[in-house]
């Protein structure tokens, strides 16, 4: 039998989180996104002990800047540390979840767009959440289907 869905509001967003335009934190290298689940017989994917342990100390780091709470549709930023030698794109998942599980976005769903740079800076990830204005329309990065003429 299936559990339930667990909801996907905020699980540890502390009480009164000020509501922000924009929030940047500082968090550890996430774990590849290719070993955040394991799956085990009968018990299908569940998180890694690897991942657990990232979420629990990512969580901690989190927190204690005290960031504010971006509602509604937002840009994400991050920068990664070229010293983390994984690939750009694995770092997003495991970032966009536990900024939503410490209540910093309501739902990571709301994510526009994602942009991802490497640094040499230091060797956290700079995650930055900037947020639109209800209405606010990005220009497309790219088309989404190619020139007629190009099909031809």
């Amino acid at each position: 039998m299936r559990r339930p869905i667990a909801s996907h509001g905020p699980v540890f967003a502390p009480p009164g989180r000020r509501v922000v335009d924009s929030v940047t934190v500082l968090l550890p290298v996430p774990p590849s996104v290719n070993v955040l689940y394991r799956h085990g017989r009968g018990k299908g994917p569940h998180r890694s002990d690897v991942y657990r342990a990232w979420i629990d100390g990512a969580g901690w780091r989190l927190q204690a800047q005290r960031p504010g709470r971006v509602p509604g549709a937002y840009v994400l930023l991050l920068a990664v540390p070229r010293s983390s030698r994984m690939d750009l794109d694995n770092s997003v998942k495991a970032i966009s979840d536990l900024l939503q599980r410490h209540g910093v976005v309501d739902n990571d769903r709301n994510a526009v767009r994602a942009l991802l740079e490497w640094h040499a800076e230091h060797d956290e990830v700079a995650a930055t959440v900037r947020g639109l204005s209800d209405g606010a329309a990005l220009e497309p990065i790219a088309p989404v289907r190619p020139p007629l003429e190009a099909v031809a």
